[in-house]
């Protein structure tokens, strides 16, 4: 899927106004050798300058991808520190037995990376720039208030194949580039495993299902089964919780997250 010509330039303007006018001094995100947020990394960096940006890497245990993004941040001259979680994951199971599913650690592992980002964030007058995009926002592939949280999403118009077409742009490495994407959740944890679908594929149906098209025109057109398409719509419809404001009960004339019509930078 191609991107627009200025799509670059499009994004770079709206992280420098997203930081401009919140009076923030940068932002910070996390870190995992993965192409989300190595291609994020080198729009912060293309956008608002390395010494503007701070990159967190919160492994659970050593693996390559500490390797991948500690190398991708040192080429961009972008500080970093490491905190590896596994000790504070261990004190939740300790006390709760709530986090016994391959699941629910994988939900604890990434709100515990946001509640340290958000720590970061806050003590050095940073935002926090989400890695999130198109196609993973749209079928609720994130953890909500985890990774699926954050100040503001640079790629979340983007489909996954035009974030590779933006990574490549942005010289993102070609091991990154070529690393089977996870969100090493578990071990062997495969994105692509857990959706039941290649990324190709979903992009196609998603596309479809936003030019609303119909399941048989959307099959005829992809070359993609009916029963797949079919359950990718209802997964979208399932996971909008995940992308609304949390619903409030309307008592008063206008109500926040309904029809008190409010953007940022409106001010």
């Amino acid at each position: 899927m191609k991107l627009l010509p200025d799509t670059l330039t499009i994004i770079q303007k709206f992280i420098q106004t997203r930081v401009k006018e919140a009076g923030a001094e940068g932002v910070v995100l996390g870190l995992s050798g993965g192409i989300d947020s190595a291609t994020t990394l080198a729009l912060a960096v293309s956008s608002i300058g390395s010494e503007n940006v701070k990159g967190l890497i919160m492994p659970f245990k050593e693996s390559e991808s500490i390797s991948l993004a500690t190398k991708h941040a040192n080429s961009l001259n972008v500080n970093v520190k490491k905190y590896n979680i596994s000790s504070i994951v261990d004190n939740y199971k300790e006390v709760s037995d709530s986090y016994s599913s391959k699941a629910s650690e994988g939900n604890l592992h990434s709100r515990i990376r946001m509640s340290l980002l958000y720590g970061e964030a806050f003590s050095s007058n940073h935002l926090v720039i989400g890695t999130s995009n198109k196609s993973e926002l749209l079928v609720g592939y994130y953890t909500k208030w985890g990774d699926g949280a954050s100040d503001f999403l640079p790629m979340g118009d983007l489909y996954k194949s035009q974030v590779y077409a933006l990574a490549r742009s942005l010289d993102v490495p070609t091991e990154i580039l070529e690393r089977i994407p996870t969100a090493e959740l578990w071990e062997g944890q495969s994105d692509e495993e857990e959706l039941g679908i290649s990324y190709e594929s979903l992009d196609k149906i998603l596309l479809g299902l936003e030019k609303q098209l119909s399941s048989t025109e959307l099959a005829k057109s992809t070359g993609i089964n009916v029963e797949s398409i079919n359950r990718i719509d209802d997964l979208v419809k399932r996971t909008i919780h995940k992308r609304v404001f949390p619903p409030v009960c309307k008592i008063g004339r206008r109500t926040v997250g309904l029809d008190w019509r409010e953007t940022i930078g409106s001010t």
